[in-house]
């Protein structure tokens, strides 16, 4: 076994943002907020409509949806990404002292 850490090879940190989500990451996002708006709108035409008290329960699951997808992002993606980043960052300084070692070499 190789002690060596590979990284990600899902991942190009290139072609993400600065909390690290990727196009389709960005989609699902959108579409977590979208649903939790939807959630919400829904649970408070059907609280006016009805009058049932098991509508807020709808609204409170709407308004938990985003605060979950906030946590995540901010806790989750952004010391992930910046830990991939730091990563590679040092591995291009790695390979740039072995490239300037060969040429001062020859």
């Amino acid at each position: 076994m190789s002690a060596q850490r590979k990284s990600s090879p899902n991942v190009d940190i290139t072609q993400t943002d600065e909390l690290g989500l990727t196009a389709s990451s960005k989609k699902a996002n959108i579409a977590a907020w979208s649903l939790s708006a939807f959630v919400i709108i829904v649970g408070v035409v059907a609280l006016i409509a009805t009058g049932q008290k098991i509508f807020i329960l709808f609204i409170v699951l709407g308004v938990i949806t985003p605060l979950n997808v906030v946590a995540y992002d901010n806790f989750v993606l952004k010391p992930k990404i910046a830990k991939l980043k730091a990563d590679r960052a040092k591995e291009l300084e790695a390979e740039a002292r072995a490239d300037d070692d060969k040429e001062s070499e020859q």
